[in-house]
């Protein structure tokens, strides 16, 4: 690699990377919000969080890696044409595919690292992510009585007062759907949380309180005063699934694997494979981008513009939903799962195979420019079209 090269690769890591970490920033702050909301009912919620955060990250790594790379691409070939370094390059002799081998390599650097990223660790994090929300609904009474608060676990609402002065809680109501089809409600004026040594289970002791049950036709049947009850362990024990019943679970391998069936009988063939064609296409269409985005971030002439960004990440972002929907309709098994994929990605094969080969072989002008000059020609044929069968003004009588 040249010093040209160098100097270009170094500009558009550190571009590149900013980019990334700045996209992640950005979409983990919206998702925090959910997260605090989340873990508000967990025991440890700051562990709870960190480890929610941490499985999200492959899945917003996958989704600002691509427009990452484009954007950096751009804005590189930008500066590099604005400080007329470009043209002093092309000046010298070096042609526009030698400067374009940096972003080439960046490309297949990053093939790899989303190749690894969505086809494992995203799986695999986003079954974790899943796991930590189900922990933290699962949690025991020592979480889900808040003060003042009602608070929903599975098919149980708590609610817990903090009038009483002698530290205990109370006044505490306490509302159960039953598998019946009745439904328990329990009151108590106060209560107190304790904890058994021996198995270190959560003990919730009541106190001068009422318990009934409304059967399904809302009659109050087997109603019951207390002074003293008890209710112990945590709301619902039960553990979570097993990885796979969601294909966006499953690693790359597993897909490949799955391609029959035989591997998740429970998940559908069609949607198996489509997932699978989706991926390939998006580590693929990131071998494209490096010769997608030089030549819009090419600026020729004394009115140098930016358009060029906005054009590719509103291309990127409409190929990228255009392939979500193409997945989708393989998903539901309307075309076969290749069908919703592979056409789409030739179509943008052959328009980049074009659109670079005008730029780096012919010298042409760039996309944007050559759009616009088509635009304005088009623009003055309309008109001329509109004059020609526009009928000619008559001439006023003689004076």
């Amino acid at each position: 690699m040249g010093q040209l090269n160098r100097y270009l690769f170094r500009r558009a890591s550190t571009a590149i990377g900013g980019l990334i970490v700045f996209a992640l920033a950005v979409l983990l702050l919206e998702r925090l919000l959910r997260i605090f909301e989340v873990v508000s009912s967990s025991t440890n919620p700051a562990g709870d969080a960190t480890s929610m955060v941490i499985n999200l990250l492959p899945h917003y790594l996958g989704i600002a890696i691509p427009m990452a790379l484009m954007l950096g691409t751009i804005m590189t070939i930008d500066r590099f044409s604005r400080s007329s370094e470009l043209t002093s390059a092309l000046g010298a002799g070096v042609s526009l595919f030698h400067m374009t081998k940096p972003f080439i390599l960046i490309s297949i650097i990053m093939v790899g690292f989303t190749l690894f990223i969505e086809g494992y660790m995203q799986p695999l994090g986003r079954y974790g992510y899943r796991e930590v929300v189900h922990s933290v609904k699962q949690q025991s009474f020592a979480a889900i009585l808040r003060e003042g608060k009602f608070t929903s676990v599975g098919d149980t609402t708590f609610y817990a007062g903090t009038s009483n002065t002698d530290g205990s809680i109370g006044p505490i109501f306490i509302f159960e759907k039953l598998e019946n089809g009745e439904q328990r409600i329990t009151t108590a004026g106060k209560g107190d949380l304790v904890v058994r040594q021996e198995t270190g289970q959560p003990v919730l002791q009541l106190s001068n309180g009422n318990g009934f049950r409304i059967t399904p036709e809302r009659a109050i049947s087997g109603r019951l005063g207390f002074e003293t009850s008890s209710m112990a362990g945590t709301v619902n024990e039960q553990n979570f699934r097993i990885r796979g019943a969601d294909e966006r679970e499953l690693t790359n391998r597993e897909l490949f694997q799955n391609r029959d069936g035989s591997l998740f009988p429970e998940l559908e063939t069609s949607v198996n494979n489509s997932a699978l064609h989706l991926r390939i296409a998006r580590a693929y269409l990131l071998l494209l981008l490096a010769f997608i985005a030089v030549p819009f971030g090419i600026n020729y002439g004394r009115s140098p513009s930016s358009a060029g960004i906005f054009v590719g990440v509103v291309a990127l972002l409409t190929l990228q939903k255009s392939l979500e929907f193409g997945q989708s309709l393989g998903a539901k098994g309307v075309i076969p799962p290749w069908a919703g994929i592979w056409p789409l990605m030739a179509v943008v094969t052959v328009s980049t195979i074009l659109i670079y080969r005008n730029s780096a072989f012919k010298m042409g002008q760039p996309p944007l420019a050559s759009l616009s000059t088509l635009i304005s020609d088009m623009v003055k044929d309309l008109k001329k079209g509109i004059k020609a069968f526009l009928p000619l003004p008559s001439k006023g009588p003689p004076s």
